[in-house]
């Protein structure tokens, strides 16, 4: 199992000079860096064996009224595509097909390879500053 591999990445991020603490939360269940930002709205750290990404993450629950709401949320934020794209300073994936109750605004990594160790520091350099520019381009637009 490639448990510690995933532990030991995500500490890097943790632990990584510029690593906002208000964005970066502790260690989660699915490895992931979660850090709630509002009310249902996290920004989220999410590593997998050969992909990785960053990303808005808005969840309000399971009932139709929360799918609604985290909806309504991301429509906000989708009305402002134009501008986050241009802060973050280049396009981000709007639509996570397989979602059925939550929303995302994310940066895919396709190329990212957990199990090739030597690369940890380039991409826990560039996973923070993409998580920091990805929040920077949202937070104007917050509600």
């Amino acid at each position: 199992m490639n448990e510690p591999l995933y532990t030991a990445f995500l500490r890097k991020i943790i632990n990584h000079r510029d690593a906002n603490p208000d964005i970066t939360g502790p260690l989660g269940k699915v490895k992931t860096l979660k850090k709630g930002v509002s009310t249902g709205v996290s920004m989220i750290y999410v590593v997998r064996k050969t992909t990785a990404r960053v990303e808005m993450w808005i969840y309000r629950g399971p009932k139709p009224h929360h799918v609604d709401e985290a909806k309504e949320i991301h429509d906000h934020l989708r009305s402002h595509r134009e501008a986050i794209e241009s802060a973050f300073g280049e396009p981000l994936n709007w639509d996570h097909g397989r979602r059925k109750t939550a929303f995302s605004i994310q940066h895919d990594y396709d190329d990212f390879r957990l199990e090739d160790t030597s690369s940890w520091d380039q991409w826990a350099e560039k996973m923070v500053a993409d998580m920091n520019r990805l929040h920077s381009a949202l937070q104007p637009h917050y509600l």
